[in-house]
C-alpha cells in the first residue's frame, strides 16, 4: 500500500512525499493526502522577488501554472474514476491572489480557486472563520479514524456538497465533508497534527496513523465496490466488450444520482440541525441560551451593541432605540429577583450613557418540563407590580421562539416585532401556533 502527500505533515519515512507542480504521477500511490497550504507554498516559490518590490508571479510562469493545474484536475478526476479517495488538509480561503507581470512590465493579479484545485464547486462550499479543537465524530469508522489526530478547526461549513464528518460539539456546525466524486471520495478534513513529546512516539503515532488510514480507506471502498478482485492489465482498460461502454455510462450515471441524493440528505440534514437549534430557547440556560436569543435578535434586524463583561446579557439598537435584556433560564418560574437585576442594568446604562433604555426579560421558565407540564406561571402576579412601574417587558423564551418562526414565515413583520417589544408593559401577549407535540 503506498501513500503519498504533497505537503509535510508526515514522516517521510512512512508517506511518500511529491510536489505538486512537478512531474510526480497522481495515480501512482494507493492512497493520495494534499495539504492545501503546501500547494499555495509552491506556487510562492515561483515568484520573482525584486529587492524592495512586491513579489510576482511572471505571464510565462503563470501560463504553466495554469495547464499544470489541468494536468492534475484530470488526474484527480481518473483517480477518483478509479476508486481512489483523497484527504485534503484545508486551509481558510476559498482563492489565493498572486500578482503578476507581463512582458511590458505591467502589474495585474490572478487568483487560484482552492476548491477547484480538487475537481470541487467552489459555489457548493461556504465558510465561517472561527477556530477551537472540541470536535465529535459520530460515525465510528471516522471516530477511530481521528482519533489518531490532534484535530482542530479554523473555520466552519456553513454551505457544503456532501457527508458531515466531523461537528462542534453540541452543535450541529461541520468542520470536516466527505464529498463523493464518481467512485471515490474526497474526505476535507479538519486541522490534523500528530503531536508527540519524543522522536519515538512520533514514529509510533505515523506507524498507526497508516494502519488506520489503510483501514478507513478499504472501508470506503468496500462500501461501493464495483471492481473485480483480480488486477487487470492497464492495456485492457482501452477495451469495451459488447455493451460494456453503455454499463460504464450507466454505472457513472448511477454514481451521479448517489451523489445527487447524499447532496439532497445533506441540505435535508441541515435544515432539520436548524430547528434542532431553535430548541435550545426551550432547555437551555445560561451561555447556550444567551448565544441562542442574540442570534434571534440578529435575525430579526437588531443592531447588537457590545455589553461589558459581568454586565447587561445583551444589548439591542433600532434606529435611535436601545433596550437592555436580561436572559435566565430556570428550574422554576421568573423572579422578582431577575426583575430588580434587568432594573439595575437599566440604570446603570442610563448613568452610563445618558439614554434610558427599554427593559427586556426573556426567562426559560420551567426549563427541565416538557411544554405541556409547564401549568404555572412564566411570570407570578408578584412580579407584575414593580415590572409594570419600571416599565420593563417579560417574555418567556418560548414566546421569542414562536416570534421567530413567525416572522421566518413572513406572518409578523420586523417593525411589528419591534412595536410589541416596546409597547409591552409586563406581561408579553402573544400566542404560539407554530409549537406541535408529535
Amino acid at each position: 500500500m503506498k501513500i503519498s502527500e504533497i505537503g509535510e505533515t508526515f514522516d517521510k519515512d512512512y508517506v511518500g512525499r511529491i510536489s505538486f507542480f512537478s512531474e510526480d504521477y497522481l495515480l501512482d500511490p494507493d492512497i493520495l493526502i494534499i495539504d492545501l497550504e503546501h500547494i499555495k507554498k509552491e506556487i510562492s516559490d515561483f515568484q520573482e522577488e525584486p529587492h524592495e518590490q512586491v513579489p510576482f508571479l511572471t505571464a510565462g510562469i503563470l501560463k504553466k501554472l495554469i495547464q499544470k493545474i489541468e494536468q492534475r484536475k484530470k488526474q484527480l478526476l481518473e483517480y477518483f474514476n478509479n476508486g481512489g479517495n483523497l484527504f485534503v488538509q484545508t486551509v481558510t480561503e476559498k482563492k489565493w491572489t498572486f500578482d503578476v507581470r507581463n512582458s511590458e512590465g505591467d502589474i495585474s493579479q490572478t487568483s487560484f480557486d482552492v476548491f477547484e484545485l480538487l475537481t470541487l464547486e467552489s459555489k457548493d462550499y461556504t465558510i465561517d472563520i472561527k477556530k477551537g479543537s472540541n470536535i465529535i465524530f459520530p460515525d465510528p469508522l471516522f471516530h477511530n479514524f481521528f482519533s489518531s489526530f490532534d484535530c482542530s478547526y479554523r473555520f466552519t461549513y456553513t454551505k457544503y456538497n456532501g457527508t458531515s464528518l466531523g461537528v462542534i460539539n453540541n452543535t450541529k456546525q461541520c468542520v470536516s465533508v466527505l464529498t463523493s466524486k464518481s467512485r471515490g471520495n474526497i474526505i476535507l478534513l479538519p486541522t490534523v497534527f500528530l503531536n508527540a513529546e519524543s522522536w519515538e512516539d512520533f514514529q509510533d503515532l505515523n506507524s498507526s496513523f497508516v494502519k488506520e488510514l489503510t483501514s478507513l480507506n478499504a472501508e470506503l471502498k468496500n462500501r461501493y465496490k464495483v471492481v473485480s478482485e483480480f488486477s487487470v492489465p492497464e492495456w485492457c482498460s482501452g477495451y469495451y466488450l459488447s455493451n460494456e461502454g453503455a454499463q460504464v455510462n450507466k454505472l457513472n450515471h448511477l454514481y451521479q444520482e448517489r451523489d445527487n441524493l447524499l447532496q439532497k440528505i445533506t441540505a435535508q440534514q441541515t435544515l432539520l440541525s436548524t430547528y434542532a437549534d431553535l430548541k435550545v430557547l426551550l432547555f437551555a440556560t445560561a451561555t447556550l441560551l444567551e448565544e441562542k436569543v442574540e442570534q434571534v435578535f440578529r435575525e430579526f434586524g437588531y443592531e447588537i451593541l457590545s455589553a461589558e463583561d459581568n454586565r447587561d446579557d445583551l444589548i439591542i439598537k433600532y434606529k435611535d432605540e436601545i433596550a437592555v435584556i436580561e436572559i435566565k433560564g430556570q428550574k422554576g418560574s421568573g423572579s422578582e429577583a431577575n426583575a430588580a437585576q434587568l432594573m439595575k442594568w437599566v440604570s446603570s446604562y442610563h448613568v452610563d450613557h445618558g439614554y434610558k433604555p427599554k427593559g427586556i426579560l426573556i426567562v426559560n421558565a420551567f426549563k427541565d418540563k416538557p411544554l405541556a407540564e409547564r401549568l404555572d406561571q412564566d411570570f407570578p402576579e408578584q412580579m407584575l407590580p414593580f415590572s409594570t412601574k419600571m416599565e420593563l417587558t417579560l417574555m418567556s423564551s418560548t414566546q421569542l421562539l414562536g416570534l421567530y418562526l413567525d416572522f421566518k414565515r413572513g406572518e409578523i413583520s420586523f417593525k411589528n416585532i419591534h412595536k410589541l417589544l416596546w409597547n409591552t408593559v409586563g406581561r408579553l401577549e402573544y400566542s404560539i401556533n407554530q409549537i406541535s407535540k408529535i
